[in-house]
């Protein structure tokens, strides 16, 4: 039947074929258009054809009363995942959520960029790891490296979730730098009273004086033993690195929530953005932004001077010297930052079985 109406108007019935007047084939390379998705497909239900929209990422084409649709690859060999070194969230990374009442029985692994910082890894749901694990580490141990590429690994319960999802992952990723050196005083007799933003002794502290290991050096962290042995005080407990008029040279990242505090004394520790400290710097807990009511915070002190330093306060807006004392305290510095992997690339393959 020829693609012309012969002059009728009406079109004929006709194949797209290479037939004269038979319409021509279907150009399908980036001409023929359709009322179609980016990514849809289309197959036959033996009397027309049908649109079967894109389905979601790991999905894989299955076959489901006599048509084709989009399911979990429980008949097909492998299931291939991939992901780098930006996919670790935690120290962990996502690879693929196990259906219920699905089985995983096969894991390969092809690393095709080697992670800089992380070896040691475990693949498994650590979630529940009676349920699924690895047995020892990936690989005895050589983890996301060279020598894994292509690595099937074997050491593993088989799961089978009967009652919902399971999250796989792979766990334990490292980190490097951080910790750096630390000056500690750590004898307490005694005990020094915050008061709240009244007027009245609103900061106290530790002055070092030039001669001191902390002279010159980068501070990151600070830790005071602090308390609130009477009831409950509301507002922020803040920790500052000062000049010794008082000056601000830096503020923690962290704080303490005062209502939060116990009437034995905890270690808080206190993260700063790297200073260098100079002589007569002072690095000081501060309430002088809560409530204190009647109740009563303490930082545990000794009664003694540091060697080249002194325990000051700032009282009324004076900051001053207190007496001999010092502050009971952990002072960390010459500071590594903390870094985890930055490069790496990883696809996983995975046969899951119902």
């Amino acid at each position: 039947m020829g693609f012309s109406g012969g002059g009728s108007n009406v079109l004929k019935p006709h194949k797209h074929s290479s037939a004269v007047q038979d319409g021509s084939p279907l150009n399908m390379n980036n001409v023929t258009e359709a009322t179609l998705n980016a990514g849809d497909i289309v197959y036959s239900d033996g009397a027309a054809l049908q649109r079967l929209a894109i389905g979601s990422t790991a999905d894989a084409l299955v076959v489901s009363a006599g048509v084709p649709t989009w399911g979990t690859a429980t008949s097909n060999p492998l299931i291939k995942v991939s992901k780098t070194f930006a996919d670790i969230t935690a120290l962990e990374m996502d690879i693929y959520t196990l259906p219920q009442n699905a089985a995983l029985c096969n894991i390969y692994t092809d690393i095709t960029t080697i992670f800089d910082v992380s070896t040691a890894l475990t693949i498994g749901d650590a979630g529940d790891p009676n349920g699924f694990q690895e047995a020892t580490d990936w690989t005895a141990g050589t983890g996301l490296t060279s020598a894994t590429r292509g690595a099937y690994i074997t050491t593993f319960k088989t799961m089978r979730s009967v009652s919902s999802t399971t999250a796989i992952k792979a766990y334990g990723f490292s980190t490097t730098g951080g910790g750096g050196s630390t000056f500690t005083q750590s004898s307490t007799d005694a005990n020094e009273e915050l008061d709240g933003g009244g007027g009245g002794r609103a900061q106290i502290g530790q002055r070092y004086e030039a001669g001191h290991i902390l002279i010159g050096e980068d501070v990151c962290k600070a830790t005071f033993y602090i308390s609130s042995p009477s009831e409950t005080s509301t507002g922020t407990v803040n920790c500052y690195i000062r000049q010794g008029d008082g000056t601000l040279k830096a503020t923690s990242t962290t704080t303490i929530d005062a209502s939060t505090l116990t009437a034995s004394y905890v270690a808080h520790e206190f993260e700063f953005p790297t200073t260098t400290m100079v002589a007569d710097d002072m690095i000081m807990v501060s309430f002088a932004n809560g409530d204190i009511g009647s109740a009563v915070i303490k930082c545990s002190t000794n009664n003694g001077n540091i060697t080249n330093g002194e325990e000051w306060e700032e009282y009324g807006s004076v900051y001053q010297q207190k007496e001999i004392a010092s502050m009971k305290q952990i002072i960390t510095y010459s500071c590594v930052p903390v870094t985890g992997d930055t490069q790496g690339v990883v696809d996983f393959y995975l046969q899951v079985v119902d």
